[in-house]
């Protein structure tokens, strides 16, 4: 995608660390990879299909456990859902309503 075509105003950090997700109702966490940072959201690899709007908690781990930096862990809202090429594995894209800390 070009810069002209491209309507995300801040800019994105690719990652891959791993993620934490709390569903509501659910006990179980969801462990998903965090591919995409911004200021404003991201973007999760998961097996989780989420509703649209859905609001849940989430705690980013850090690149290296143990190391001198804190999980992120922030309430996010689903902005968009798909389908990736490997079966059972989807892409959604958060927006962060709130860091929690």
């Amino acid at each position: 995608m070009d810069r002209m075509t491209e309507r995300r105003r801040d800019r994105r950090i690719p990652l891959g660390c791993k993620v934490g997700i709390r569903f509501e109702g659910q006990s179980a966490l969801v462990i998903g990879t965090c591919v995409e940072l911004s200021v404003g959201g991201m973007t999760i690899h998961s097996n989780h299909v989420p509703r649209m709007d859905e609001v849940f908690e989430l705690a980013v781990l850090p690149p290296e456990p143990g190391g001198a930096y804190q999980p992120l862990h922030a309430r996010v809202r689903v902005r968009r859902c798909h389908g990736l090429p490997q079966p059972g594995l989807y892409a959604m894209g958060v927006e962060i309503i709130e860091v929690i800390k």
